[in-house]
């Protein structure tokens, strides 16, 4: 199982562009929906625990799903299999990285890839919202949140503070 659950996080690292919002709609998918690792609640409240808490969205997300389905030993498992191929890559840009930007090929391949990882981040947007808000305090509440970083640019660590403050003193 621990082999597996490695392939399958290295599976979901290599073709995940886009960083740890991306990843969402892939590790849905492949978790939930293909393996039946985990439930669609579970997932959605470890989107919720990865979103607060400090550090990269993806690498959480591997460390919480490993943990819940093995332990500590599944946990590094997970979070290791997540982040090899970015570590990988990595070394291999970083090596050639004259060439990769002199390369044709490589610029129009990102340029094809940069509209799917907006309809990702997209995606993963809306399986949030479609599994999580109950209420339509939700939706004013989200609405808020994007009203105050679009206008005003406030740091999103300020809006999740507000937002959870909120929810302390209004939501039950």
């Amino acid at each position: 199982m621990l082999l597996r659950m490695f392939l399958e996080f290295f599976k979901i690292g290599i073709v995940t562009l886009g960083g740890g919002q991306a990843m969402l709609p892939i590790l849905q998918h492949s978790l939930v929906r293909e393996l039946h690792w985990i439930s669609q609640e579970k997932f959605l409240y470890f989107v919720s625990v990865a979103e607060v808490t400090p550090g990269p969205v993806a690498l959480n997300m591997a460390t919480f799903i490993g943990y819940e389905l093995r332990g500590v030993i599944g946990s590094i498992i997970a979070t290791l299999g997540v982040v090899s191929p970015s570590f990988i890559i990595i070394l291999i840009v970083a090596r050639f990285e004259q060439k990769f930007k002199e390369n044709a090929l490589y610029t129009r391949f990102m340029l094809g890839v940069k509209p799917v990882i907006i309809a990702l981040l997209i995606n993963a947007s809306y399986l949030i919202i479609q599994h999580s808000f109950s209420n339509p305090i939700y939706y004013l509440m989200a609405l808020c949140g994007l009203f105050i970083f679009t206008l005003y640019k406030k740091s999103p660590v300020l809006i999740l503070l507000l937002a959870g403050f909120t929810g302390i003193f209004i939501l039950k």
